[in-house]
């Protein structure tokens, strides 16, 4: 192994790397990352929580603006920022010529999309970085998501994305009405989704809701 391409900062995807380091394998991660990576953040699925500092040798020591490529094997790779999605140092990789996309945590098959508003993460984000990735892939291109077990296809992807934005205009029309988070919370915007995306007990519509109500204007103050 070479290098390493860092998704995003959090813990559960950059943890374990530094014995990778200590192999001399390069970790390549948008600028974002690594100012997350040096900092003790708070994290939203551990309610707001400081999550432990990455080890020293877990930190990248190459990043990127907007985007880099990398060329081995006979094929190019390139890693290219999602802006303010899941948080604002998301990264997506493109494989263009093996028809593969790696999306981090961006795209998920377990649950509703995590936004991180602690660092940089946005609903609107979110929606723009799946809109992107939709229009890069192809009816045979295999799009891995940060978490899941499977590697999935197109359709799978475009079926995130019509939820995503379903289940904000449905909070956008009940905020327009005057409603309340708790209103809100009440009518259940995302109940035809819930059997689907509301399984994963640390990340359910509960988590999720309130993040789009506020982000949409529906309150001053995120409060977990």
């Amino acid at each position: 192994m070479s290098f390493v391409i860092y998704t995003h900062y959090h813990p559960d995807h950059i943890g374990g790397n530094e014995p990778l380091a200590r192999r001399d394998v390069l970790i390549f991660a948008h600028d974002n990352l690594r100012v997350r990576a040096l900092e003790r953040l708070r994290t939203p699925r551990r309610g707001g929580r400081f999550s432990p500092q990455p080890a020293a040798g877990a930190r990248p020591v190459v990043t990127f603006d907007s985007a880099v490529s990398f060329h081995f094997n006979g094929e190019d790779v390139r890693a290219f920022l999602a802006p303010a999605a899941h948080t604002d140092g998301d990264a997506f990789v493109h494989f263009p010529d093996s028809d593969v996309l790696h999306l981090g945590d961006v795209f998920r098959t377990t649950s509703y999309p995590i936004v991180d508003v602690y660092n940089g993460g946005t609903v609107a984000g979110t929606i723009k970085a799946l809109e992107a990735a939709v229009a890069m892939a192809g009816p045979d291109t295999r799009v891995i998501p940060g978490h899941g077990l499977e590697v999935v296809g197109r359709d799978a992807l475009v079926g995130f994305l019509d939820m995503t934005v379903d289940i904000r205009d449905r909070v956008q029309a009940l905020i327009a009405e005057g409603r309340t988070l708790e209103e809100v919370m009440a009518v259940r915007p995302t109940a035809a989704y819930d059997a689907q995306w509301g399984q994963e007990a640390t990340w359910t519509a509960n988590d999720f809701v309130p993040i789009v109500f506020y982000e949409l204007g529906g309150g001053s103050l995120f409060v977990r």
